[in-house]
C-alpha cells in the first residue's frame, strides 16, 4: 500500500492527498494535517523512495517544475515573521481543502466558518555556504527522478526576492513556504536547515504592504530535519570503535589494519595536504586551521564557544587587472580547499566598500526581513579575508558590521535589527581571518585572548609563493577520491564528538598549570582556558572519546610552537 502510495503522489499529489483524505474518519479530520505529516514521513520514509521525489534547486528551479508538482527542497529558514493565514479545511460537500485546493464554483462563497484552519507562512532559501559536494550527496541519484524538463524553462534562473539570500548576487532559490501541521512548524527555527516536502505552485506573496505579486510557493506535506552539520558520519570513526571493543577478533583487527591507512594516517595527510596546497607547506597553520574547522558551540551555558583563528602575515594577493565592475580580489587557494572538506563553508573578503555598503545583520524593512551576510546556518566555517582592505574611511554601516562580526566571533549571537527592538539569535559559525600583518585590522584575535588564537604563517614572500597561496582551483593537487572521503569524514566525524575529561587527566592538568604558574608569573587562568579548548579540540580530531594526558601532552607542546612563533615575530617586527 505505502508502495502504491507513492506512485500516486510522484504522479498526482494533488489526488493523492485528496483520496487520503476520503479514507480518514470524521474523528480524524480535525487532526488532518498532523496525519498528513505523519502519512507523507513514512510513505517516503526509506531513503530510495526519499531520492525519487524531484529536487527543487538553483539546477531545477520552479519554471521547470508543472504546477501542483511534488519537490523537494533543502533549505534554510531564513524569515518566520511572516502572518499567518486562514484557509478552508473543507468544502460544504466535505472534500479536502488546504495545500491550494481550488473548490468548485458553486461551493464558493458557502463558508462555514468552524472549517477555517490556519497555516503557517515563512520564507526559505537555497541554503548559504553549502558545498557542491555535500549538495551531491544529499541529492542523491538523480536517475531515480523520472521527469522531462520544459524547453520553454528560463536560464539562467533570476531569483525573486533576492534582498532576503545572505549573498544576493549569488545564484540561488526563496520560495515562500506554507506549513499546515503546526507541530511541524514549532520545531523550526531562523538558519535551521531542513528539507521541505510539498506542492509545487505559484501563489500571491504573503504580505499586505507589498503590491500583488506571485511568488514560488510549496505547500509542506512533511519536513525532514537534518543534522547538525547536514551530514553524519561516525564519532569515534569506524575503525576507532571497532579497534577499541574487546569482542572484535584479532582476525578483523588485522583486516582494517591492512586495508588501508589508519585515522592516524588520515590525519597527518589531511594536514599534509591543507599544507601543501593552500599554506605553502606551513603544517602547523594547517593544524591548526584543521582544529578551526572542527570547532563548534559545546555548551552556551556555561560558554564554551568555538575560539576564532587568526592566521597573521597572510601575504596580500597578486595584482589582477580591474574590470569594468571595479578591482578584482583573488580568493586565496584555502577557500577553495575548504569547500572541498567541510559541508557548509563561505568566503567573506571584506573590503572598505563592502562593509560600507551590505549589511552583514538582518534588518526589518516594511515588515520584511532582508537578510544579511551573516545569516548563515550553524556548522558554517566562515573564512574572513583581509586582503581588500585599503586606506579609506569607515562609515556608520561599516562599523555596525564590525560589530556584527566581532558580536558572532566573542559570543556567537547575531542581532536581528526590527523597527523599535532588537534580538540577538544565537548562531554557530567558526572564524578563520587572513590577516596581512601581526593582526587583524578590525577583529580581537590576539596572542593574550582566552577564546581567540593567533599564529603567524611561515610562507616565503618570493612572487611564486605568493601566486601559490592564490592559485585557483584547476591547479589544486587533489587527492584520490577514496583519501579525499577520508578526509570529509574525519572532520565531519569530529564536528559531531564529544570529548570527555577524567579525573586522572584533571588532576594532572591541574598541577601542570599550579607548576607552570609558579615557573612563570605571567601564566594566567585564560591560558588555561585557551589550553583546554585546543586540547578537546586537538582529540575531537584524533577521535578520541577522552583526554588523555597524552593528548594534553601534544597540545601544550603544539600551543607552545605557536606561542614561540608569535613572539618570535615580535621581536623580528621591533628589530
Amino acid at each position: 500500500m505505502v508502495s502504491a502510495y507513492r506512485v500516486d503522489s510522484l504522479k498526482n499529489p494533488t489526488l493523492a492527498l485528496q483520496d487520503f483524505h476520503k479514507e480518514c474518519s470524521s474523528e480524524q479530520i480535525d487532526s488532518f494535517p498532523r496525519l498528513v505529516s505523519e502519512h507523507y514521513s513514512q510513505v517516503f520514509g526509506a531513503p530510495d523512495a526519499f531520492n525519487e521525489i524531484p529536487t527543487l534547486d538553483i539546477h531545477n528551479p520552479p519554471d521547470t517544475f508543472p504546477d501542483r508538482a511534488l519537490v523537494r527542497f533543502r533549505a534554510m529558514v531564513q524569515d518566520t515573521s511572516t502572518s499567518s493565514e486562514m484557509y478552508l479545511s473543507k468544502s460544504r460537500s466535505g472534500a479536502c481543502g488546504g495545500w491550494a485546493i481550488e473548490f468548485t464554483d458553486e461551493e464558493d462563497g458557502h463558508v462555514d466558518f468552524a472549517d477555517l484552519r490556519e497555516c503557517t507562512v515563512l520564507w526559505a532559501v537555497s541554503i548559504p555556504a553549502e558545498s557542491a559536494w555535500c549538495a551531491k550527496e544529499l541529492d542523491g541519484p538523480v536517475d531515480h527522478q523520472e521527469r522531462v524538463i520544459p524547453s520553454s524553462s528560463r536560464i539562467p534562473y533570476k531569483p525573486q526576492h533576492s534582498h532576503k539570500y545572505p549573498h544576493p548576487s549569488v545564484s540561488h532559490l526563496g520560495v515562500q513556504v506554507k506549513i499546515y501541521d503546526a507541530e511541524s512548524f514549532e520545531k523550526l527555527k531562523t538558519t535551521d536547515l531542513v528539507t521541505f516536502v510539498g506542492i509545487l505552485t505559484n501563489d500571491l506573496l504573503s504580505s499586505g504592504l507589498d503590491a500583488a505579486v506571485d511568488v514560488p510557493t510549496l505547500h509542506v506535506l512533511f519536513v525532514q530535519q537534518h543534522p547538525h552539520n547536514l551530514l553524519s558520519r561516525p564519532y569515534p570513526s569506524f575503525e576507532k570503535a571497532e579497534s577499541s571493543h574487546p569482542d572484535v577478533s584479532v582476525d578483523r583487527r588485522i583486516e582494517r589494519a591492512t586495508a588501508g591507512p589508519n585515522l592516524s594516517e588520515v590525519r597527518s595527510q589531511l594536514i599534509d595536504w591543507i599544507a601543501e596546497e593552500a599554506l605553502d607547506g606551513d603544517r602547523d597553520a594547517a593544524e591548526w586551521v584543521l582544529l578551526a574547522c572542527i570547532a563548534r558551540v559545546q555548551s552556551r551555558n556555561p560558554p564554551l564557544l568555538p575560539p576564532s583563528l587568526n592566521l597573521a602575515h597572510f601575504p596580500s594577493s597578486p595584482p589582477v587587472p580591474s574590470t569594468n565592475a571595479g578591482p578584482v580580489v583573488p580568493i586565496p587557494t584555502l577557500s577553495v580547499v575548504l569547500a572541498e572538506l567541510l559541508t557548509l563553508t563561505h568566503t567573506l573578503p571584506l573590503s572598505l566598500p563592502l562593509l560600507n555598503k551590505d549589511p552583514f545583520a538582518p534588518e526589518s524593512k516594511d515588515e520584511d526581513l532582508h537578510s544579511g551576510a551573516l545569516q548563515l546556518p550553524q556548522g558554517t566555517v566562515l573564512l574572513v579575508t583581509e586582503d581588500g582592505i585599503q586606506e579609506g574611511r569607515l562609515v556608520d554601516r561599516g562599523v555596525l558590521n564590525v560589530r556584527a562580526l566581532q558580536e558572532v566571533m566573542t559570543t556567537q549571537t547575531l542581532s536581528y535589527a526590527f523597527p523599535f527592538s532588537a534580538f540577538s539569535f544565537p548562531t554557530d559559525i567558526a572564524c578563520i581571518i587572513l590577516s596581512e600583518g601581526s593582526k587583524s585590522a578590525f577583529f580581537k584575535a590576539s596572542f593574550h585572548s582566552c577564546t581567540d588564537i593567533n599564529i603567524p604563517l611561515r610562507a616565503a614572500k618570493s612572487p611564486q609563493a605568493v601566486a601559490k597561496l592564490y592559485k585557483p582551483a584547476e591547479s589544486i593537487t587533489m587527492p584520490d577520491p577514496e583519501r579525499l572521503a577520508a578526509f570529509r569524514d574525519l572532520i565531519a566525524g569530529a564536528r559531531s564528538g564529544r570529548v570527555q575529561v577524567n579525573e586522572e587527566t584533571s588532576e594532572h592538568i591541574q598541577q601542570d598549570f599550579v607548576r607552570e604558574r609558579q615557573q612563570n608569573q605571567s601564566v594566567t587562568s585564560d591560558d588555561l582556558i585557551r589550553r583546554m579548548t585546543v586540547a578537546k579540540l586537538y582529540a575531537l580530531s584524533m577521535h578520541e572519546t577522552t583526554l588523555s594526558i597524552d593528548v594534553w601532552e601534544l597540545t601544550k607542546a603544539f600551543d607552545e610552537r605557536r606561542r614561540g612563533a608569535c613572539a618570535s615575530n615580535t621581536a623580528e617586527a621591533k628589530s
